[in-house]
């Protein structure tokens, strides 16, 4: 893993994802890529001026500082020297999700890392779809971290799949990176409905299959009934003390519809601890 990309909208919650970025990247040589887009004017009756990004009214030089001052900020309180780490950063004026998009693949990045929120500007009226809709968007994996969680080294990664796409190496390759990065343990969890009952050549099927690309890192197999999916992984990854939930979102279509109550909206917004949205 070369190159990360952590879009920030200056926010709190934002500066929790940024610290947590900092925090991943600090022992290992990794580029870090600070993306602040700067939403267009929009014109919309009685709304304050206050209630846009209060950058967009500066020049290119006095926006990268202000960046600046907010990234050192946040390294100071987590006891990090910014000047230690090798990080850039961007600045572009257009609508986040197709900044971000658009900045991952011309940087060719490995990782996007984000916040679960948006907590300023426009995003206020789009609260936590930014995220959802880059990782919908995007063909690079997404780390999203949920608001208030602090970095902790991410030992335990629970890996959530019904066994589909992953003979895909490519898909595969941002988990196996965290995992040699950090001797992480992966523990896949295969959540089946109560209803569905569990044939012993599923068992079989699971051992094959993992057997085949996860041989040289550390993991587990398991599979179980439950009532609902989401509660099911959400519940393992507790009980198993993980410290992130990895998973291929077409698998369980997990961001599918944000709208509605679902799986998606479940994992993506009663998740604990960081969602590594594979692709």
């Amino acid at each position: 893993m070369k190159t990360i990309l952590i879009p920030t909208d200056l926010s709190d919650n934002a500066a929790n994802a940024v610290g947590y970025a900092l925090s991943f990247a600090k022992d290992h040589a990794v580029e870090l890529l600070f993306l602040h887009a700067t939403h267009p004017m929009v014109d919309i009756p009685d709304v304050s001026l206050e209630f846009y990004d209060p950058i967009v009214y500066q020049d290119e030089e006095e926006q990268r500082s202000f960046v600046r001052l907010h990234l050192e900020k946040v390294a100071k309180k987590l006891g990090i020297d910014l000047a230690l780490i090798n990080y850039q950063i961007i600045l572009k004026l257009g609508f986040a999700v197709d900044e971000i998009i658009s900045t991952s693949e011309d940087k060719k990045c490995d990782l996007i890392i984000m916040g679960t929120q948006g907590a300023s500007g426009l995003d206020k009226l789009f609260m936590g779809s930014i995220t959802a809709s880059v990782i919908k968007k995007s063909k690079i994996s997404v780390l999203a971290i949920p608001h208030n969680y602090l970095f902790s080294t991410p030992k335990k990664i629970v890996f959530a799949t019904d066994y589909e796409g992953i003979s895909n190496r490519k898909t595969l390759t941002p988990l196996f990176t965290i995992a040699e990065m950090f001797d992480s343990k992966v523990m896949m969890f295969h959540a089946i409905e109560a209803k569905e009952p569990i044939a012993a050549y599923i068992e079989e099927l699971q051992v094959w299959k993992t057997e085949k690309n996860f041989h040289h890192i550390k993991h587990t197999n398991s599979i179980a009934n439950c009532e609902s999916i989401a509660d099911g992984i959400l519940d393992f990854a507790t009980e198993n003390e993980a410290d992130m939930i990895a998973l291929i979102p077409h698998t369980y279509n997990f961001f599918s519809n944000l709208l509605h109550k679902s799986v998606s909206k479940k994992i993506a917004f009663e998740s604990k601890i960081p969602i590594l949205a594979l692709h």
